[in-house]
């Protein structure tokens, strides 16, 4: 009984996984969202929110070539983290962006803005001819998807825009 106690709580203790998503197609990202772009990060600036209780990341991209939708020439996006130089803030999940890197966005309106569909999950980067989302320490629990369709992760980057543009 004791040693069934120190594994549980030994089990409990254990860090958890980062984020946790469901399966998710190429097609199906797609379909739920308004502009899918291949793009470059022009900036990536965090700064608080005006309540300053959060910090956020204002990115500008430069879009190289659209795949679904008709974006203007440059997006712009709010993703949730980043660091001031003063006060940081991680959260979970939340996609990154690095100036100068090159990028696969899938976007929806928010406002005025956009927002990356379905955080870390909406967020390839352009690595060479490989297209890689940022699930390395996301948990993604598997579930069928439809014929033919293909779970989100790391593909070459013609496959993943072929996807995306027959994704009706």
């Amino acid at each position: 009984m004791r040693r069934a106690l120190a594994l549980y709580l030994l089990a409990a203790a254990a860090p958890a996984a980062a984020a946790t998503f469901l399966a998710t197609s190429v097609e199906e990202a797609a379909r739920s969202s308004e502009v899918v772009a291949r793009a470059r990060v022009v900036s990536a600036t965090a700064r608080l929110t005006r309540d300053g209780r959060r910090v956020v990341t204002d990115v500008e991209l430069a879009v190289l070539d659209a795949w679904k939708g008709a974006p203007e020439p440059t997006v712009r996006l709010v993703v949730p983290g980043g660091s001031t130089g003063r006060i940081a803030m991680w959260v979970d999940a939340a996609p990154t962006f690095e100036p100068g890197e090159e990028v696969v966005v899938f976007l929806s309106r928010e406002g005025a803005g956009w927002r990356v569909k379905g955080l870390a999950q909406g967020k390839f980067r352009v690595d060479g001819l490989d297209a890689r989302p940022a699930l390395a320490e996301a948990a993604v629990l598997p579930r069928a998807l439809a014929a033919g369709e293909r779970a989100i992760g790391t593909m070459p980057v013609a496959e993943l825009e072929r996807r995306v543009r027959a994704a009706r």
